[in-house]
């Protein structure tokens, strides 16, 4: 770890935080307060000391070389807190098999970063001329110094072939502020659909009192490349409709409803990377890295099955949705029709199945059995490629923390599983 401890970014935060105690109507303090705790906070840093190092020096040399050795290429897993060592070639060629299809990703001749900036700067003092924004936000949200978005991979080691899942890491972008703040505006707008899971403990809460009919099965469906997927101008059409029928975003900001919209299109518009020196523009979709792009995703998502399961020729008598994992309960003579059905809804998402497996059916974190009267038992699932790695004990992340993944790990046992005896054996596991 780091032996310097980041003054400048805990004296900025600091000054961040003053401001918005300051402009919030709720907790604002006074000068004096403010001085008062900037001098408790320089205070703190002057007699700071970082903490002792938790790993010896053979091991610090033995990662500086890892480091520098150019044989190999050294990533983490997608899921699962696995290390994955490829080889640099096998990477690259997975990586220019995903920049190079020519349907996803465009060349660029130059960077863009200053012509974006200068949009939204622009777009910015209009919303601040209209006395929609404070100066705190405005200041917040301007695009000071700015980071060219980088792309990378992250290998799926738990499907076969290892494939990538493409990332643009957005931090400290042009938007990474703007689309922050979208997403904390549009995401009161998610959830009201009845098939909306938000995670596990009401996944569990929905299914635990079923039962399946004779001839019902459990079958879970999954969107291909979900984020890169989402038609862009659709989506913007259905956040904008729900803006104006729903107005409980307004307590997140003084924005207008086109303002919100004017910001977004901005935001999933500019889209661009840089990967090994070379600028790519993504040609449709929206970017897995942004932050707001899984409230776009779960917002069209919502809009889809609405009206896919209308029209569907047959019915379902289960369907419950997390982002792009589905739970779904039907009769096994109709799961070519309504797979056919969904797949037909839209050119751009297409939808891959997987039935249950000796009346078994993993979905999140959860496998699902369907015992012989048709109720079903609840259990934790873990994939092969699991690691049961969450922090070291001997790291330097406050004790709070270590306690409370230990009590996350039971609650969770408390709450998904349904079996007492497969309860206990989750309890020893942990």
């Amino acid at each position: 770890m780091s032996q310097d401890i980041p003054v400048e970014d805990i004296i900025t935060e600091t000054e961040y935080a003053i401001k918005r105690l300051q402009y919030n109507k709720n907790t604002r303090i006074d000068y004096d307060s403010a001085a008062e705790l900037q001098a408790h906070i320089t205070g703190a840093l002057k007699s700071a000391k970082p903490p002792k190092n938790n790993i010896s020096k053979d091991e610090r040399d033995a990662l500086y070389t890892l480091r520098k050795y150019r044989g190999i290429t050294i990533l983490p897993a997608d899921k699962d807190r696995a290390t994955i060592v490829l080889d640099p070639e096998q990477y690259d060629r997975k990586i220019n098999a995903l920049l190079d299809s020519g349907e996803t990703y465009v060349k660029l001749k130059k960077d863009p970063t200053k012509t974006y900036q200068n949009k939204l700067i622009k777009l910015l003092k209009d919303f601040k001329s209209e006395g929609n924004l404070s100066d705190y936000k405005y200041s917040k949200l301007y695009p000071s110094s700015c980071c060219v978005p980088s792309f990378y991979g992250l290998p799926k080691v738990h499907k076969e072939g290892a494939p990538l899942r493409p990332i643009v890491s957005s931090i400290n972008s042009v938007t990474y502020e703007s689309a922050k703040y979208l997403a904390d505006i549009l995401n009161v707008l998610i959830g009201k659909s009845e098939h909306h899971i938000k995670k596990t403990e009401s996944f569990v809460e929905h299914i635990k009192t079923l039962c399946l009919e004779p001839g019902e099965i459990q079958i879970s469906y999954d969107v291909s490349a979900l984020f890169t997927s989402i038609p862009v101008d659709s989506a913007v059409e259905v956040a904008k409709d729900l803006l104006e029928k729903d107005t409980s975003w307004k307590v997140k900001t003084e924005l207008t409803a086109d303002q919100v919209i004017q910001l977004l299109e901005f935001c999933l518009s500019t889209t661009y990377f840089v990967f090994r020196g070379q600028y790519y523009q993504q040609c449709g979709g929206c970017t897995m890295g942004s932050p707001v792009s899984p409230v776009i995703a779960n917002l069209y998502m919502e809009h889809f099955e609405s009206i896919a399961l209308r029209n569907s020729p047959v019915k379902p008598s289960v369907w419950l949705r997390y982002v792009d994992d589905t739970y779904v309960i039907l009769r096994e003579t109709d799961v070519d029709i309504f797979t056919e059905h969904i797949n037909s809804q839209n050119t751009h998402i297409k939808f891959t199945s997987e039935p249950e497996v000796d009346k078994h059916l993993a979905l999140l974190d959860t496998k699902v059995t369907r015992n012989v009267d048709g109720t079903l038992s609840i259990s934790i699932y873990r994939k092969p490629t699991h690691t049961d790695q969450y922090l070291h004990f001997d790291s330097h992340h406050p004790i709070a923390h270590k306690l409370s993944v230990i009590r996350t790990l039971f609650y969770r046992a408390e709450i998904a599983v349904t079996d007492p005896e497969e309860r206990v054996k989750e309890v020893e596991h942990i």
